[in-house]
């Protein structure tokens, strides 16, 4: 210690059976700049929901799951899954009657499962078969575009 006491020119009292961020605390060596800097501090500490709901203030995780099974948009901003194409539903249909919730074994079924989906992608297809129900099409449209002109055309009447 003698090297440590030359250094810091101050006694220096260390104790061998200690951490040594007890051994630094004691003898103020080192301090943690996350707390120098503010860091670890929360600007806006988490408020319970009850308290917020006292408050007045409206908490966007109470009813979320509630909206997306109604097919509402939901509070917190996250997108409803895609919908699927009818190929898509009639292969995870099958899936489910054959498999049930087994995400393993539909991803091991070939027969059924022949585009190969993984387990992830396959809870996506069927996260949106319940969100979206066996019976939901896309809504396709296209834009109304004025007629092309015909060039050299006559209409003989």
């Amino acid at each position: 210690m003698p090297e440590l006491q030359k250094r810091l020119k101050q006694n220096v009292d260390w104790n061998e059976k200690d951490t040594l961020d007890e051994n630094y605390a004691r003898n103020q060596l080192v301090a943690d700049p996350n707390l120098l800097l503010g860091r670890k501090a929360k600007q806006t500490p988490l408020v319970e929901p009850e308290a917020r709901r006292a408050a007045g203030e409206e908490t966007y995780s109470d009813d979320d799951e509630q909206r997306a099974a109604l097919k509402q948009p939901r509070k917190s901003g996250k997108a409803p899954p895609p919908r699927l194409t009818g190929t898509q539903r009639e292969v995870v249909k099958a899936l489910m009657d054959k498999h049930g919730d087994d995400t393993k074994a539909m991803m091991l079924d070939t027969k059924l499962n022949k585009m190969q989906h993984s387990q992830g992608e396959l809870k996506r297809l069927i996260e949106a078969y319940h969100f979206w129900g066996p019976n939901s099409k896309h809504d396709f449209w296209s834009e109304k575009k004025p007629p092309k002109k015909l060039l050299n055309c006559r209409i003989l009447a």
